[in-house]
């Protein structure tokens, strides 16, 4: 079997897949159709403090925790799934990382610093693996090919955008991590259609449905955090801005609109 006809019976696999995820009941459990509610035509962006991070970074934390301390939001939102969030926290909490390596993840160490503050922690991000399926799903031979030949280049731009952005030089940081952006659009479309702006779209529809959560609430003057990748910060900005096109996007993209997974609601 040659390399195109295994990718090809791949995809195949990979849409029986996603089908299957979208029927399944622990999707299908926090599902709500956007027509049960009403999306009010405002700023969203105005209730929500963007701290851009770059991920395991010590800066990052020190950003995360001072963001919580001058802000005192009813909320947190963290750029991460369930399943995800059940990983990073094993794998800080395993001994022999802990033993060996100082990184730890700053969205994970929010949720630590917190403690018993009565704040609600929201996992607003995709589910891994449909970030994955979406990816496979229709990604070409020749893009996962390109994308393979730029590997190594790419990490180590990463680790040059990571010094910079440790040291304090973030917007030089942002220039290298939005070069990077660039880099996957043009060379692996598909990767930058679904990581940036599907997950860009799904994160922006989950802060307006709890936006309007705390507005049903009587809450007027409130900030929720949202602890993101500093790539994802102004197009989730733009899309708070406006909220039917977010939704409407969502739609077009058959995407489900799931609710927020709250990790710490009071």
């Amino acid at each position: 079997m040659s390399i195109d006809q295994l990718f090809k019976g791949m995809r195949g696999i990979i849409n029986e897949f996603l089908e299957s995820l979208y029927d399944s009941s622990s999707m299908q459990r926090d599902v709500v159709s956007h027509s049960d509610f009403v999306i009010r035509d405002i700023d969203y962006s105005v209730h929500v403090d963007f701290v851009g991070v770059a991920h395991f970074s010590g800066r990052s934390i020190s950003d995360a925790f001072k963001a919580i301390r001058d802000t005192e939001p009813v909320g947190i939102c963290l750029e991460l799934c369930p399943y995800r969030y059940e990983y990073l926290k094993r794998v800080q909490e395993d001994p022999f990382v802990k033993a060996f390596s100082s990184g730890n993840n700053e969205l994970v160490a929010a949720v630590d610093f917190l403690g018993g503050v009565e704040v609600d922690v929201w996992l607003v991000d995709m589910n891994q693996e449909e970030i994955a399926a979406r990816v496979l799903a229709v990604a070409s031979l020749d893009e996962a090919r390109a994308w393979k030949r730029i590997q190594q280049h790419l990490v180590k731009r990463e680790e040059v955008g990571l010094m910079l952005w440790e040291e304090g030089f973030k917007d030089e940081a942002m220039k290298v991590f939005n070069g990077d952006v660039g880099l996957m659009r043009r060379t692996f479309p598909t990767l930058w259609k679904v990581l940036i702006l599907e997950r860009n779209i799904f994160m922006a529809c989950g802060l307006i449905y709890l936006i309007l959560h705390y507005l049903e609430r009587g809450l007027q003057e409130f900030k929720i955090i949202l602890l993101v990748g500093a790539a994802h910060v102004e197009g989730i900005k733009q899309l708070l801005k406006q909220p039917t096109k977010a939704f409407q996007a969502l739609d077009s993209l058959g995407i489900s609109f799931r609710k927020p997974h709250a990790i710490k609601s009071n």
